[in-house]
């Protein structure tokens, strides 16, 4: 795997080469399995069920399993990028974080100056979030921006009238 950067290398370099840290799975499910991590040298290297969680004891999600090769994986996006040319080409140009904020900025503001702030509409539900990440920010961020109110259900509502229609009421 490919070494990258961490925002606690310091904390890091002082931990023991190798050691297997008790965690919790930070995705949405209801299940909050617990996991174990393997870490040598300040990567996680491997993800394994835990004992800590009785219900999901010796469980752990394929998803989940994955997440070293998707943190330190060569694919991983590292930085923001501007599409070039038309869209389904897969060309983009590599921007700073400040140039990639400073241009959604300025289309936030370009909108609510044309159109009013409810022009903006929040686009984003829980994914992958847990109970720390989920609501911690955005949602505060657009309700001071006057932005429209969403439902913010853009999977659980659609998901759920289709079964609907599909199978009736449960």
């Amino acid at each position: 795997m490919a070494t990258h950067p961490h925002p606690t290398e310091d904390a890091a370099t002082t931990a023991p080469a190798s050691r297997v840290l008790e965690t919790s799975c930070p995705l949405d499910c209801p299940d909050a399995c617990s996991l174990e991590a393997r870490v040598e040298n300040g990567e996680v290297v491997e993800l394994s069920a835990g004992k800590a969680n009785p219900l999901t004891q010796g469980f752990i999600c394929s998803k989940v399993r994955r997440f070293p090769q998707h943190m330190y994986g060569s694919e991983r996006i590292l930085h923001p990028g501007i599409r070039e040319g038309a869209k389904g080409e897969g060309r983009f140009r590599t921007l700073s974080w400040d140039g990639a904020l400073g241009r959604i900025q300025k289309e936030i503001e370009r909108a609510i100056e044309e159109e009013g702030a409810e022009s903006v509409l929040p686009f984003s539900y829980g994914g992958s979030n847990g109970l720390v990440s989920d609501l911690a920010t955005d949602q505060r961020f657009f309700f001071r921006l006057g932005a429209s109110q969403l439902a913010r259900t853009v999977c659980a509502v659609p998901t759920t009238m289709a079964a609907t229609g599909l199978y009736g009421k449960m």
